[in-house]
């Protein structure tokens, strides 16, 4: 793809106006608010090393054999049991974008384009990442749905109905009442919210927005969620459901470079923007394996692909989210 800079017709050159206003972008940002990321130090420091995937070993937890009577006979020995392993593989991201500001736009405009891109980088950095974190979560489902009998998914036919909730949920059993948070599109709200079926709770902050909630579950609503001939995929989440580690960009530029080009723009001056981020995701009770990826790192497409998943999670019950799938007009 051509490098693409910020040229004067992408500007608003005003005529009167000293300034102009910044239009926000509109995609939801609040799954980052909602307690379905975090972060854990100590498993940050042991990050450092190199590689395309992270190595992340545990335990699996002890069986489930009944505990059993003691005697007196020095003969008797009771039998030893052992505890299992498991072999988590989450998937490095090394990502970046770039911008490109010839000097006379800034000019023309009237205003300052670089100051702009520097104070939006942390809204872009998280929009993307949800992007990258969908691609993750559609890949899973996919692997899921391919090798795993479909047992983290909720299928209805239908829309979304208030039963559907307790259906999925219970696709774990007895920890149905682990759930937090539904991450859903607009059109499976419209739905809910037209059956009154929408509670609204105060913000702990003072004079705060009111938030959503249905049937015990904080709703994150998103047009950026999974949808494709007419099937709307919502994910229901654990409190801190997915690892999400960003990690320090050890490169000689840094998180963010600059780069003067003074003959471009024929002599104007042109000025290249590098941002750069480190980040290992991770599902608990999955694998990366890598096993479809062009480059060094994994595409967000590539992320969403069945053949680079495994679960290595015994059980569902054990999983961190389930996805409901409901057809919406």
């Amino acid at each position: 793809m051509a490098d693409a800079y910020t040229r004067i017709a992408d500007a608003i050159v005003p005529s009167v106006y000293a300034q102009y206003a910044f239009e926000e972008h509109v995609q939801s940002l609040e799954i980052y608010q909602a307690g379905i990321l975090f972060s854990d130090p100590a498993i940050s420091s042991k990050l450092s090393m190199g590689g395309r995937s992270v190595d992340m070993p545990g335990w699996k937890d002890l069986g489930n054999d009944p505990s059993e009577p003691v005697n007196d006979d020095p003969a008797d020995s009771i039998e030893m049991k052992k505890i299992g392993s498991r072999r988590e593989v989450a998937a490095r991201n090394v990502r970046a974008q770039a911008w490109g500001v010839p000097d006379l736009t800034s000019i023309l405009a009237g205003d300052d384009p670089q100051k702009l891109i520097v104070k939006r980088q942390t809204e872009y950095w998280q929009r993307a990442n949800k992007l990258t974190l969908l691609g993750i979560l559609k890949g899973v489902v996919a692997d899921n749905i391919a090798n795993d009998g479909g047992d983290l998914v909720r299928t209805t036919g239908a829309s979304i109905v208030d039963t559907d909730i307790i259906e999925a949920a219970y696709l774990m059993g007895d920890r149905a009442d682990k759930f937090k948070t539904i991450w859903m599109h607009s059109k499976q709200m419209k739905a809910l919210k037209l059956a009154d079926l929408i509670d609204y709770v105060p913000s702990s902050e003072q004079g705060g927005p009111l938030i959503p909630y249905y049937m015990g579950l904080r709703a994150v609503v998103d047009d950026d969620i999974p949808q494709a001939a007419g099937v709307y995929t919502a994910f229901m989440f654990k409190d801190k459901a997915i690892l999400w580690n960003e990690l320090p960009v050890n490169t000689e530029g840094g998180p963010l470079e600059f780069d003067r080009k003074p003959r471009q723009g024929h002599g104007g001056g042109v000025t290249e923007m590098v941002g750069r981020r480190h980040f290992v995701p991770h599902v608990p009770g999955t694998r990366f394996l890598d096993a479809s990826s062009a480059g060094e790192f994994a595409t967000d497409a590539e992320l969403a692909l069945a053949a680079n998943w495994d679960r290595s999670a015994s059980s569902v019950k054990n999983m961190t989210f389930i996805a409901l799938k409901t057809t919406e007009a």
